[in-house]
């Protein structure tokens, strides 16, 4: 649409079919189950912000950061280590038990950062026995997010359910849009698929899009 800034993505094929890349400032909901490629869209998406010198940040709850490096070095993305000594790469590990985001958004503050992922949802919401809570914490921090403008990828472990089966759990209602990733297991070129089911104020593709990962990133026809 006219008069909203666009970002590119960083995946190969994708925006042109979102009206020319992310929305900036907005929060994204990327759902999807394991093997799915969920991480290595949201390195994707933080290495093309690095490349356009913004400072980018990433926080897992899963991963150590020695094995982000390894994985975004692993499909060719190049000289992480000085994006990191110059402190316009920002990789986090996080304990999920009683996880507070104010620190974090003291770090987006501090550096400037245009660019975040949070990889995943689903690992703090296990230990928040009370969906209300989590509802309310899902509430504060996309709000928090959206105020400082930073384009944000928050991912999220989910079964493959089709699009009439979106699970309001992680957030996806408050996002900006909402992003499945499906994996056969099967082998092939295109043995992934992506399907954007939201996107508020573009005119997107709502088709279930072929998907590979390959060295330079991650692909969709």
């Amino acid at each position: 649409m006219v008069g909203l800034k666009r970002i590119p993505s960083g995946i190969h094929g994708l925006d042109e079919k979102i009206g020319g890349g992310f929305e900036a400032g907005s929060v994204i909901s990327l759902l999807g189950g394991p093997g799915a490629g969920k991480s290595l869209l949201g390195m994707s998406f933080l290495y093309e912000g690095l490349k356009n010198g913004e400072t980018c940040l990433m926080v897992s709850f899963e991963e150590s950061v020695d094995d982000l490096i390894s994985d975004m070095e692993a499909i060719g993305f190049k000289d992480l280590k000085d994006f990191i000594s110059r402190k316009k790469l920002i990789l986090l590990f996080n304990s999920p038990v009683n996880f507070e985001y104010l620190g974090i958004l003291d770090i987006i503050r501090e550096n400037n950062v245009s660019r975040a992922v949070i990889d995943s949802l689903s690992a703090i919401s296990m230990y928040m026995d009370d969906k209300s809570k989590f509802r309310k914490f899902m509430l504060d921090l996309v709000t928090e997010l959206k105020g400082l403008k930073v384009t944000t990828i928050a991912t999220d472990e989910q079964p493959q359910v089709s699009d009439n089966d979106t699970l309001y759990f992680s957030g996806e209602y408050l996002s900006d849009a909402v992003i499945k990733l499906f994996y056969t297991g099967l082998g092939g070129d295109f043995d992934r698929s992506m399907q954007i089911v939201k996107m508020r104020r573009t005119n997107n593709d709502r088709s279930m899009l072929p998907m590979r990962i390959d060295q330079g990133g991650i692909y969709v026809k």
